[in-house]
């Protein structure tokens, strides 16, 4: 599977309002929003019509802990594995400033390590 980041839209099947493998009988294929990667998986939004098992309520020292971004705190979030996911749906062509965290489309790599620093972060130092 490729790599997904934060901001990416994946597909998963749902059957009796849980996820389910890709493998597996489903009733119902929804599209969500990934929040977080981690090392087992990725950490979804839930909207709030949606209803699945396994949900919880996101708080800020998780957030953190995470790296989510503050404005999914108190929404709901649930870890999806990579065989839950069915589809990707779209991916986002761009990358986050590693210092201040913000989205740019289409940047590349601007680091010896690989990483990335946007325009004012690398203008201004104490930003």
């Amino acid at each position: 599977m490729t790599d997904l980041k934060a901001g990416d839209r994946i597909a998963c099947r749902v059957k009796s309002g849980s996820i389910v493998s890709a493998y597996t009988d489903y009733d119902d294929t929804i599209t969500l929003e990934i929040v977080s990667c981690g090392n087992e998986g990725y950490y979804v939004y839930v909207p709030h019509f949606l209803y699945l098992n396994g949900t919880s309520a996101l708080d800020a020292s998780r957030a953190r802990r995470l790296g989510i971004a503050p404005r999914f705190i108190g929404e709901k979030v649930i870890h999806v594995s990579p065989i839950q996911i069915a589809k990707i749906v779209s991916q986002m062509d761009g990358l986050k400033c590693d210092r201040c965290q913000d989205f740019h489309l289409m940047a590349e790599p601007n680091q010896p390590d690989g990483g990335f620093l946007c325009w004012s972060c690398r203008k201004n130092p104490y930003r």
